[in-house]
């Protein structure tokens, strides 16, 4: 499928870093396969060992519930029936098992790029996360080392515990260091590879909140940032 396609149907230029991911593979989880990561045995035993080394993007640093929508799933999505798509229009590109998903969203525009919000299935709320798509990315991956909780670590390393998340998460910096700009890498790359993790009893982390906060204020801050708004029909 062409990414052509998706902008038409939603009348959207996806921003240059957005195409450029997605024509060098890194949108796509599956490898060229439809489908989900739900597939079982498809996923974990074909696809993922095909990808862990060199992952697309988020791949490991999205959140344990957090999946890239595949191309048919973006050109067909269905909006709940409550939803104001007149007056909010969103372009999706993301979601979690739960049903809540990430966008693009019109109704916010920063120096010629959408914002990116997240949208709560099962509530009327709008999360606005970044100004753009690689604010976004970056986001993400900070939060990819905050407060892990342990018991979804060991679903996915039970037998490599942190440190093998930590390996993983490098394997996506590593994969999206092309793309993202070279203070973000920096950032990252320092925090990943602090060898002081933060250990509570129910989670891990590289990064306070304190010391996340000052991040996001410093290099994401803009006037909508954390903004919600109610995105259904009055």
């Amino acid at each position: 499928m062409k990414i052509e396609e998706i902008e038409k149907r939603y009348a959207y230029k996806f921003p240059k870093l957005f195409k450029e991911l997605w024509n060098n593979g890194m949108i796509d989880w599956m490898d060229g396969h439809q489908g989900s990561i739900n597939d079982g045995k498809l996923w974990a035993n074909e696809i993922y060992p095909k990808i862990k080394d060199n992952p697309p993007l988020l791949l490991h640093t999205g959140g344990f519930d957090f999946e890239m929508l595949q191309n048919e799933e973006m050109l067909n999505w269905k909006f709940d029936e409550l939803w104001d798509v007149e007056n909010h229009q969103f372009i999706p590109f993301a979601k979690t098992d739960e049903g809540n998903v990430y966008a693009f969203y019109k109704g916010i525009k920063t120096d010629g790029e959408n914002a990116i919000v997240y949208i709560w299935n099962d509530m009327n709320e709008t999360e606005v996360l970044a100004k753009n798509f690689e604010d976004f990315i970056f986001r993400k991956m900070l939060e990819a080392v905050y407060d892990v909780d342990k018991d979804e670590l060991d679903a996915d390393y039970k037998e490599t515990g942190f440190n093998g998340y930590r390996e993983d998460i490098l394997r996506d910096l590593n994969s999206i260091r092309p793309y993202l700009n070279e203070k973000y890498l920096v950032i990252l790359e320092d925090i990943y590879k602090d060898n002081q993790i933060i250990e509570s009893s129910f989670s891990y982390g590289l990064c306070s909140n304190k010391k996340l906060v000052q991040i996001i204020k410093e290099y994401l801050d803009f006037e909508e940032l954390d903004n919600v708004f109610e995105h259904e029909l009055d």
